[in-house]
């Protein structure tokens, strides 16, 4: 047990939400088999995540996974409408999210410019020559030779930015010729396995879902932060937070229970890394400021995608609606079709979830009279343009748009409800776009000028 401590009161002023707006979710009965439930799709999505590790080493002689790849795509199969927490995964093998992760290792997708190319050039000789090391041999090991790339190694400290510019694009394209037909062929090895696996995990959740079982009991512990444990299962979070959800729990019992259940979800099946910052990037969330101004400005009071750890209004959607729902969430946004209101959207930064919500939109826009806006924030991938990007860009409701450089700009880390409040803000380390999508009655009764778009980009600096 933890010797007593004095409990950490901290202030909405420092990390901030506002629940003056009430939600309208039905509230639902307990559940006294989800706790075991729960526990047995942990260990279940658990063993996924560690099949991914072994085939990544086995195909790609990675020393490490790609972070945040697989996490990726289970945020994408989350954002087909469906009824179970898992679908059978009938569109991974189409996918390309795990293309580009896999090739980014090798720096054979990124974009170069003088900075990265610095950074970069180290990272694609270690990793090709190891890669190459264990799959193609001497016949590489000649091209290093002729190349004299290990001398790079030593060497590359010294050349100025456009020496190294094109010494990088001439052995990245050295590279890419070689690498190239290996790659494809383990990436297509790679999704199969993966399809496979969670095929598997969809029927596996099924069942569970269809048993009874008998649950032991939560324990929490209150001390520097707040433990929850239950059986071999421990997870944190601080007090801020703690008492946050208890504002947001909709029944007058269980919450020591449902609470272990929430932390589970989302620190099992988007596997947490604290040391690396893996699961907790693409639950980032915009700053207090942000939302005081967005709904000063523009009326928002609805979050498209957060969770009941990072939401700053009670109303939002989220990604698991079985339990996000007795904190208030009406679910995901995918299966929400308001017809009025304003609305706020940051999605995971993954593609496909950015273009589905970009479609998800335009037909809410299309199908209502009603006042409707959405302002949304995503990250401004240009190499390519990202499909969600080039949609809502040619959308006939595109109101205004603008971008905020990279380094500029912040927000609050995924990981907030674990960290300190001296650490849970963080620069974004790309441009962001900020579009405005409204039907004529919501530009009518949200109107946009230069004023109120100075002030929002003051609050995100």
């Amino acid at each position: 047990m933890f010797p007593k401590h004095k409990l950490y009161e901290i202030s909405a002023d420092q990390l901030g939400y506002n629940f003056s707006i009430k939600s309208s979710v039905i509230k639902s009965g307990y559940n006294k088999n989800e706790l075991e439930k729960e526990y047995l799709r942990s260990k279940l999505i658990t063993d996924v995540h560690q099949r991914f590790d072994i085939e990544c080493k086995k195909l790609f002689f990675f020393r490490y996974t790609p972070k945040d790849s697989l996490n990726r795509i289970l945020f994408e199969q989350l954002s087909v409408p469906n009824n179970d927490l898992i679908p059978i995964p009938r569109h991974v093998l189409e996918l390309d999210t795990l293309d580009k992760e896999i090739k980014n290792v090798f720096c054979l997708t990124c974009k170069i410019d003088s900075k990265t190319a610095r950074i970069r050039l180290k990272k694609l000789i270690k990793e090709c020559i190891y890669f190459a090391k264990q799959m193609l041999q001497n016949d590489y090991f000649q091209l290093i030779e002729k190349n004299n790339l290990s001398d790079l190694l030593k060497l590359y400290d010294t050349l100025t930015d456009s020496e190294l510019e094109k010494f990088f694009l001439d052995k990245r394209a050295v590279y890419a010729n070689l690498l190239h037909s290996q790659i494809e062929s383990r990436l297509m090895c790679l999704k199969q396995v993966m399809f496979n696996e969670l095929t598997k995990l969809s029927y596996d959740f099924k069942k569970i879902r269809d048993e009874n079982y008998t649950s032991d009991k939560v324990s929490i512990e209150l001390g520097q932060k707040v433990l929850v444990r239950y059986k071999d299962k421990q997870f944190e979070l601080n007090h801020f937070h703690y008492n946050k959800l208890k504002d947001l729990f909709l029944l007058n019992e269980f919450f020591d229970e449902y609470l272990f259940v929430l932390l589970s979800r989302y620190q099992t099946f988007f596997r947490h890394n604290h040391q690396i910052n893996e699961g907790y990037g693409m639950q980032a969330s915009l700053s207090k400021k942000v939302f005081k101004q967005l709904n000063k400005l523009f009326g928002v009071t609805h979050e498209s995608f957060a969770s009941p750890f990072n939401c700053y209004f009670r109303n939002y959607c989220s990604a698991f609606p079985d339990i996000d729902c007795l904190f208030g969430s009406n679910g995901s946004f995918f299966d929400y079709k308001p017809i009025e209101g304003s609305f706020e959207a940051n999605p995971p930064f993954t593609e496909e979830v950015i273009e589905r919500m970009s479609v998800h939109i335009e037909n809410l826009l299309n199908g209502s009279s009603r006042p409707l806006s959405f302002i949304v924030f995503i990250p401004e991938w240009l190499d390519p343009p990202t499909p969600g990007l080039v949609n809502m860009e040619k959308s006939k409701f595109l109101r205004n748009t603008f971008n905020i450089e990279k380094n500029k700009h912040s927000y609050i880390s995924g990981s907030q409800y674990v960290d300190g409040l001296d650490s849970y803000l963080y620069q974004a380390a790309h441009n962001t776009r900020v579009f405005f999508l409204q039907n004529d009655a919501g530009n009518l009764k949200w109107p946009i000028d230069q004023t109120k778009l100075e002030l929002l980009k003051k609050s995100m600096e």
